[in-house]
């Protein structure tokens, strides 16, 4: 194991990791959130109805963090929560109002064509083998 090599290796994979982050973060400032809120957004239009724990899962955001997005977009009338049964209080449905659909319907088909685009790009074996590939990564690290 060439240590020197694997440092060098990990750290330009962090950077990508970074600068594809950071696309997202301006894409998100440009409709007005930031990236942690562009992630909440993604997932209720992903889902169309959801609740702040799957939300908490799925982005792995902390549930304060989650809770003062949806606090805010529910401000903006862009979400709406309701209880999703009267037993259990705490789960509540969040899904978007009209406004938020609105804008949601407005904003993230446009990323997500990019992503499209970008990925098409590479055919369909480069796709399958990234995927693959950075799927075994995130397990190892899991292990580590």
């Amino acid at each position: 194991m060439d240590k020197l090599k694997l440092k060098e290796q990990a750290e330009k994979l962090l950077e990508i990791h970074r600068e594809i982050s950071g696309f997202y973060n301006e894409y998100a400032k440009s409709m007005g959130a930031t990236l942690a809120g562009l992630e909440v957004l993604l997932i209720i239009w992903n889902e169309k109805v959801c609740t702040q724990k799957m939300i908490v899962q799925k982005t792995f955001l902390p549930k304060q963090t989650v809770s003062a997005i949806i606090q805010k977009l529910k401000t903006k009338n862009i979400v709406e929560i309701k209880l999703e049964t009267a037993s259990d209080k705490r789960n509540k449905e969040i899904k978007f109002t009209e406004l938020g659909k609105k804008l949601a319907d407005k904003f993230i088909p446009i990323m997500k064509e990019a992503e499209y685009r970008a990925l098409d790009t590479l055919g369909e074996a480069k796709r399958e083998s990234l995927i693959e590939i950075i799927t075994e990564y995130k397990n190892n690290l899991n292990i580590e």
